[in-house]
């Protein structure tokens, strides 16, 4: 062979490389796949907004039921009208009151206030035309010590809406969860499709050899024209076989793309991994994983909880409310330092609930004491039915294992059988026929490998999925 041809031939292979389909394409790793969807997946970002959602609430609830410190100021200038008397004694009689002397007033006041505590101080100065200055001071305070629920109902609103943020937590760390195990379970099925996808190229390849040489036999005189006809039609098959599996792996790139938030178009290749660890086999234990790490049981807990809280805030209603309240009230005119005025309250109210109200309260109470009843009852079907998904899960694993190692022996098998009919059909002692359907079953074989490969591998990553973790 010449140095041209030997060039041409190099020129030839290169071009045939560069223009093979999936040679530009990107080689991703499933690490990059798990990072890309932590930032970008579609069903990350709306959980995501939920939990801020519930902190914001959670946020709010806090300080609508906490105490909130308030101030206020103010000046005014009162004048006597002509032929009225101004009366020193009349304005301080209460440190509580807006009332002024006649010249210049500077109020302030301070309040610390909440859903069950209220203390408020003010205080007033009076700058007179003529006279004496004067201050009056006041001090008032209630406190709510008993309203049915232990803690105060505001300590109930705030546990409610704790109790929300922790849903919303406990949800988030579940779709981050569930987004990874879509994620492997999408990847290990697109590395499965690529590896099918390889086995269904090699067979027409090898339906195409077969077809040169039986053309060869019959050109020979060795092989009919109905021989012929066989090739042909196994290579067909073998074509057709591989643009479905093509179109299977387009597709299945597409589902891991949509999971990570990717453009659809976008045309990569998964790189190859090892296999998920074989875990250990133990119902006992994998149960009792199951049951600590599944986000439906926490969530369960946490809705007992926050039931229970609503339960025992309606109760309360039933409740009296007990709250006790006092006051000290001074004025001070600046000579000779005498105190004009000077009083406190204390006292003590009840507030009682309805004698009667038609059964409100009782049907409210009831209705909260329901929902309490299901949601326990939904916790125990919960359990009942992991139970049921971890020992599914583990018959598969198994039986996919044992699927697994009966297509290595039905490869060994179909490989063996079809090199045997080969070498009869060259002794003349097998027909294209016999060679056609083993090469059918070899090809089918090589493919089953794979699938029981992919379905093992995801039958691990399953188990994963139904312990939580």
């Amino acid at each position: 062979m010449s140095k041209h041809d030997l060039g041409g031939l190099a020129l030839s292979l290169l071009l045939f490389v560069l223009t093979r389909p999936g040679f530009a394409q990107q080689t991703i790793g499933l690490d990059e796949c798990l990072a890309a969807a932590q930032k970008s997946a579609p069903s990350l970002t709306t959980t995501k907004l939920s939990l801020d959602n519930a902190a914001g609430q959670l946020v709010y609830s806090i300080g609508n039921n906490g105490l909130t410190l308030g101030a206020s100021g103010g000046y005014s200038f009162e004048g006597n009208l002509p032929g009225a008397a101004g009366n020193l004694s009349s304005v301080l009689s209460s440190a509580s009151s807006s009332s002024a002397v006649a010249g210049s007033n500077v109020k302030a006041a301070l309040a610390l206030s909440g859903p069950a505590t209220s203390v408020g101080v003010s205080a007033v100065q009076g700058i007179p035309t003529s006279g004496t200055q004067s201050t009056a001071l006041s001090l008032t305070g209630s406190q709510t010590v008993y309203d049915g629920y232990p803690g105060g109902r505001s300590k109930a609103a705030v546990s409610e809406a704790q109790y929300a943020f922790a849903i919303a937590q406990v949800t988030y760390d579940a779709a981050l969860k569930s987004l990874s195990y879509q994620i492997k379970n999408d990847y290990y099925t697109l590395l499965g499709d690529q590896k099918s996808l390889v086995a269904r190229e090699a067979t027409v390849s090898q339906a195409d050899e077969e077809l040169k040489q039986m053309q060869g036999y019959l050109a020979a005189g060795r092989a009919t024209t109905l021989d012929v006809l066989q090739v042909q039609v196994a290579l067909t098959q073998a074509q057709l076989d591989l643009r479905t599996a093509q179109n299977t792996e387009k597709v299945d790139r597409e589902k891991l793309s949509l999971a990570i938030g990717w453009a659809l178009d976008r045309d990569y290749t998964v790189a190859d991994v090892a296999a998920p660890q074989t875990p250990e086999l133990n119902p006992d234990k994998a149960l009792e994983t199951a049951f600590k790490n599944r986000a439906e049981l926490r969530t369960f807990e946490l809705d007992i909880s926050n039931a229970s809280v609503d339960l025992a805030l309606q109760k309360s209603q039933f409740s009296p409310t007990v709250s006790v309240a006092g006051s000290l009230g001074m004025a001070q005119a600046w000579s000779p330092g005498t105190l004009e005025e000077g009083i406190f309250t204390a006292g003590m109210s009840i507030a009682l609930p309805p004698i009667y109200d038609g059964k409100q309260q009782e049907s409210l109470v009831r209705e909260k004491d329901d929902t309490l009843e299901s949601v326990r009852v939904q916790e125990a079907q919960e359990r009942q039915s992991i139970e049921i998904d971890v020992r599914n899960t583990l018959f598969s694993i198994q039986d996919a294992s044992d699927r697994l190692d009966l297509a290595k022996q039905s490869l060994q098998e179909a490989q063996g059988v079809y090199d045997m009919q080969r070498a009869k059909f060259k002794a003349g002692s097998a027909s294209a026929l016999d060679v056609m359907t083993a090469f059918s079953s070899l090809s089918s074989a090589q493919v089953g490998l794979e699938t029981a490969k992919s379905t093992y591998n995801l039958a691990i990553l399953n188990l994963d999925n139904v312990e939580g973790l």
